[in-house]
C-alpha cells in the first residue's frame, strides 16, 4: 500500500496519531470539518481497495469528505490490487497480511471462544453469579442484550479477538505504533474469510424504496446503504478509537501502562452534592433527555458465551474476585479504601461488564465497535420497539391500536412479559424499549405516548373508517413520531443549545426542508450515547414533588425508592402528579454534582441500602467503548487544546481545575463526560460548547440523513401543506393535557418554569396551548391503501 504524502505535512501528523487538526478558524458549530482529513485518509484507502463492498453497490463518498478532497490536493494515491498490501507510508513499512494469514487469525480467534466454556463453567461452579434483585443485576436488566443482538456479537467478538493476533503478530517487528498499526488493520476487509459472508448479510436488505413508512428497525432509510442506522449495527465515531493495545483493551495514561485514576476516584473527588437547581428549566428537559437517549441508543452488555448468563465481576458483599473468576469480559470498577461512602461498608468493587460487540461497519477488521441495540433514527422506538417481534407483541391488530392494560379506569401499559417478570415480578411494563421501568417519571413519559398513539388511531378511524388496521397503526405511528421530532428539534434542543445558537444554525424551519442526504451515515456517534447525552444525571432530582392542578405541592416520591418499581404511577394521583411535577419542579444545575440517589444509591431496594454510582459506571464505559480524552474533542470543536490544567480555566471553573490537577496525570487523561460537564454553560444554553459541539453535530446529522424526517419534501409521500402545518402546533404541554389522567392545566412551554409568557393556561383553551387538528388526516383512504 503507497499512500504518500509530505513528512512535515501538518494534516497528516494530526490524523496518524489520533488527533484532528485545530479548528482555529471554525466555531463550536461547525463540528464536521476537524475530523475530515482523518475520515478522508481511511475512506480513500478503503474506496482504493474495494473494502467497501457492504454498501449494496454504491461507493459514493460521504458529502463532507467530497468538499474536503476537492479542495485538499496534498493527498495523492496510488492504486493497488486487494493483496498488495505491503507499502511505505510516511516512512512506514506495512507488513504483507495474506487471505490466508487473516483466516489463520479468525481460526486463532475461534480456539479461544472455544477455550472460554472451560473458564465459565469453573467460574458458574464457584458460584460466582449475580444476586437476584441486586442494584448489579438491576444494572444489567438496564443493558440487557436481546436474544438477536447476543448471537450477532459471537462474530464480533472473533474479529476482535482475530485484529488482536493480527497487531501482535504482524506489527510489532514493523516498528509500528499500536494507533497506526490499529488504523492500518481497519482497512483489512473480512470479505474472503469466515466472517465476511456474514457481514455482508447482516448489510443487505430487500427495499421498497416507494413504500410509505419506515421500517420499524430502521433498514432502508437510506435505499443504497440499507442497513445504514438499522438497530444492531455499530455506532459511528467522531474521532478515532483510543485503545491502549489499538484494539480492546481501556487507554491508560499517556503511553505508559499506568492505569488511568479508578473512575470511583474521580467521581468521589469531583463530585458533590450541593443541592444547586436551576433557576428556570424544569425536570421536564431531563426527563425528555432520557427519552430521546433512550430513543436513539441502547448499548447492551455482554453476557457468558457459552451460557447466556450475566457476568458478575464482584463478590455479593463488595470485594473483590479471585483472580481465577475474573470473566475475562469483566472491568470492574475499583473502590479506594477510603472512600467517602463505600469504604465504611469494605466495598472495594463495583460490578461492570463490557459492552456487546458488533462487526464493523465497514466489514472489516480493526478496534472492537459497540453495538446499539436502538435504530439510529429518531423514530419512536421507545413506543413501538427496534423489532418486528417487539411491535407485533405491543399491538392489537384492530383499530390501529396499541395494547394496554385498564386499571382504575384508566389505560397503562400493557403487563411484562415471563423475561422481563424477572426485573420486577409483576410490576414491570412492556413497551417499545424495557427501560421504561427504571424509574416512575420514565414510565409516566412511555404512557403518555403510548396513550397519544392510541387517541390518533381512535380519532383517525373515526375520521376514515375505511381505514384497515394496518393503515391506521402507520399513520398514528408517522404522526407520533412527527410529533416526538418537533418537540425535540423545536423544544428541547433550543433549551438546551441556547435559543441564539439554534436560530443561527437553522435546526428547523416552518415549512418544508430538502436537506436529506443519503451520502452521510445516520448511525449515533459513540460519543454522544456514551457521553454527551449522560449530561442527563446531573439535572435529576431525588424528591420528586406530586403537586395538584393548581401546582401546589401536597406529597413527594424520593427516587432511590421506586428504581423499577414503575406501577407506582397507578396510584392515586400519582401520574398526573410527575407530569405536573415534570412542568414544575426545577432541574438540579448542569454541572458534574450528582445527587446521592445517583452516585451512591443508583438501582438500590430502598433508599438506605448501598447503590451503584452513574458517574462511575459512565466514566468506565467511556473507557470501554474507547473514547479519546476531553482534550481532544476540545480540539475537535474548535477550543484551544489543554497543553496545561490552566489551559481548561477558559470554560471550566477554578476550582474544579484545581481538582482536575489532582485526580489525573495530564490534561489528556481528562476523561471526555468529566470535561463535558464540568465545563460552564455556553451562552443561554445548558451545556458547555465541547457538549453543545458533539449534540448538534449528531441531532443535524440525524435530521439530514433520516430520509422519513416529518418535515422532508423528498420522503416517498411526504405530510401535506396543511398536516405540516397542524403538526407544527405539537407541543409537549398539549401530549401532557391530552394524555394525562386529569390534567386541567398546563403551561405552553413545559421545559420552562411557569412564569410570566409562560403562564398556566386551561388545557381546554387551544389558542394558548395548540393541538394537532387531525381533520388534515380525513377522507383520503385511497392514497394510504
Amino acid at each position: 500500500m503507497f499512500l504518500v504524502a509530505p513528512v512535515d505535512n501538518n494534516r497528516w501528523v494530526y490524523a496518524m496519531h489520533g488527533l484532528e487538526k485545530p479548528m482555529d478558524h471554525v466555531s463550536a458549530g461547525g463540528v464536521m470539518a476537524g475530523s475530515i482529513a482523518t475520515l478522508a485518509i481511511l475512506w480513500v484507502s478503503l474506496q482504493t481497495m474495494g473494502l467497501l463492498g457492504h454498501s449494496i453497490g454504491t461507493s459514493k463518498l460521504p458529502a463532507s469528505l467530497q468538499n474536503y478532497l476537492a479542495s485538499y490536493n496534498g493527498f495523492p494515491v496510488s492504486n493497488y490490487g486487494h493483496k498488495a498490501v505491503v507499502g511505505r507510508f510516511e516512512n512506514r513499512r506495512f507488513p504483507r497480511i495474506d487471505e490466508a494469514t487473516l483466516n489463520n487469525s479468525i481460526a486463532f480467534a475461534q480456539t479461544l471462544i472455544g477455550r472460554m466454556s472451560t473458564l465459565e463453567k469453573n467460574i458458574a461452579n464457584a458460584g460466582v453469579e449475580l444476586q437476584a434483585q441486586s442494584p448489579a443485576e438491576k444494572q444489567y436488566w438496564n443493558s440487557y442484550p436481546s436474544a438477536d443482538a447476543f448471537e450477532r456479537s459471537i462474530d464480533a467478538i472473533i474479529a476482535t479477538k482475530a485484529s488482536s493476533y493480527l497487531m501482535h503478530q504482524n506489527c510489532r517487528r514493523f516498528g509500528l505504533d499500536k494507533n497506526d498499526c490499529a488504523r492500518y488493520i481497519s482497512t483489512l476487509r473480512l470479505r474472503g474469510t469466515q466472517l465476511g459472508a456474514t457481514c455482508v448479510a447482516m448489510h443487505s436488505a430487500s427495499c421498497d424504496e416507494g413504500s410509505r413508512y419506515r421500517s420499524i428497525d430502521g433498514s432502508c432509510n437510506n435505499i443504497e446503504n440499507p442497513s445504514w442506522g438499522s438497530a444492531m449495527t455499530a455506532y459511528t465515531r467522531v474521532l478515532f478509537s483510543q485503545y491502549f493495545d489499538g484494539i480492546q483493551e481501556p487507554r491508560r495514561v499517556g503511553q505508559t501502562k499506568k492505569p488511568l485514576p479508578s473512575p470511583r476516584l474521580v467521581s468521589a473527588a469531583l463530585t458533590t452534592a450541593n443541592d444547586q437547581s436551576d433557576a428556570s428549566r424544569t425536570l421536564a428537559v431531563m426527563e425528555w433527555s432520557q427519552f430521546i437517549a433512550h430513543d436513539m441508543a441502547h448499548t447492551p452488555v455482554r453476557k457468558m458465551v457459552s451460557t447466556g448468563k450475566p457476568i458478575s465481576c464482584c463478590q455479593p458483599d463488595g470485594d473483590t474476585l479471585s483472580p481465577r473468576h475474573v470473566h475475562p469480559d469483566c472491568s470492574p470498577i475499583s473502590v479506594p479504601d477510603r472512600d467517602p461512602v463505600y469504604g465504611e461498608h469494605y466495598v472495594r468493587c463495583m460490578n461492570y461488564v463490557r459492552s456487546l460487540p458488533v462487526l464493523r461497519s465497514e466489514c472489516t477488521f480493526g478496534p472492537v465497535e459497540q453495538m446499539n441495540q436502538a435504530s439510529h433514527f429518531l423514530d419512536g422506538s421507545t413506543i413501538y420497539g427496534s423489532t418486528l417481534k417487539k411491535s407485533r407483541d405491543l399491538r392489537t391488530f384492530e383499530s390501529g391500536r396499541l395494547r394496554v392494560q385498564v386499571r382504575n379506569n384508566h389505560t397503562y401499559l400493557p403487563q411484562g412479559d415471563a423475561e422481563l417478570a424477572s426485573q420486577c415480578g409483576e410490576n414491570c411494563y412492556n413497551s417499545g424499549d424495557d427501560r421504561v421501568n427504571i424509574e416512575p417519571q420514565l414510565a409516566a413519559i412511555h404512557t403518555v405516548w403510548h396513550r397519544e398513539h392510541n387517541r390518533v388511531a381512535d380519532e383517525l378511524a373515526r375520521l376514515n373508517p375505511d381505514w384497515p388496521d394496518e393503515v391506521l397503526y402507520q399513520e398514528a405511528r408517522r404522526i407520533v413520531i412527527a410529533e416526538i421530532q418537533h418537540i425535540t428539534y423545536k423544544e428541547w434542543l433550543p433549551i438546551l443549545l441556547g435559543r441564539r445558537y439554534t436560530r443561527a444554525i437553522g435546526l428547523v424551519g416552518n415549512g418544508y426542508s430538502r436537506s436529506y442526504s443519503s451520502d452521510d451515515e445516520p448511525a449515533v456517534s459513540n460519543e454522544v450515547a456514551t457521553a454527551a447525552l449522560r449530561f442527563l444525571n446531573s439535572l435529576m432530582q431525588g424528591e420528586l414533588s406530586l403537586p395538584d392542578n393548581l401546582r401546589e405541592q401536597n406529597k413527594t416520591l424520593q427516587l432511590a425508592d421506586h428504581f423499577f418499581n414503575p406501577r407506582v404511577i397507578e396510584s392515586e394521583q400519582v401520574l398526573d402528579g410527575l407530569l405536573r411535577g415534570l412542568a414544575t419542579q426545577t432541574s438540579q444545575k448542569m454541572d458534574i454534582s450528582l445527587i446521592p440517589d445517583m452516585t451512591s444509591k443508583l438501582y438500590t431496594s430502598n433508599g438506605n441500602d448501598l447503590g451503584l454510582d452513574a458517574i462511575s459506571l459512565d466514566i468506565e464505559r467511556s473507557r470501554d467503548h474507547g473514547l479519546p480524552g476531553y482534550n481532544y474533542y476540545r480540539r475537535y470543536c474548535g477550543l484551544p487544546a489543554a497543553r496545561t490544567f490552566d489551559d481548561f480555566l477558559d470554560y471550566i471553573p477554578a476550582e474544579m481545575v484545581m481538582k482536575l490537577r489532582t485526580t489525573y496525570s495530564h490534561p489528556n487523561d481528562v476523561d471526555l463526560i468529566v470535561g463535558g460537564m464540568a465545563e460552564r454553560p455556553a451562552d443561554d444554553g445548558m451545556v458547555g460548547p465541547t457538549f453543545r459541539c458533539l449534540i448538534y453535530e449528531q441531532f443535524s446529522r440525524s435530521r439530514r440523513t433520516d430520509r422519513f424526517f416529518y418535515d422532508s419534501a423528498l420522503q416517498p409521500h411526504p405530510f401535506t401543506p396543511e398536516q405540516l402545518t397542524q403538526l407544527h402546533n405539537v407541543t409537549l404541554a398539549r401530549i401532557f393535557c391530552d394524555n394525562g389522567n386529569s390534567i386541567t392545566h398546563m403551561q405552553r412551554n413545559v421545559f420552562l418554569k411557569p412564569q410570566a409568557g409562560n403562564e398556566l393556561r386551561h388545557c381546554t383553551d387551544f389558542e394558548a396551548i395548540p393541538s394537532v387538528d387531525l381533520f388534515a388526516w380525513a377522507e383520503r383512504a385511497k392514497a394510504y391503501r
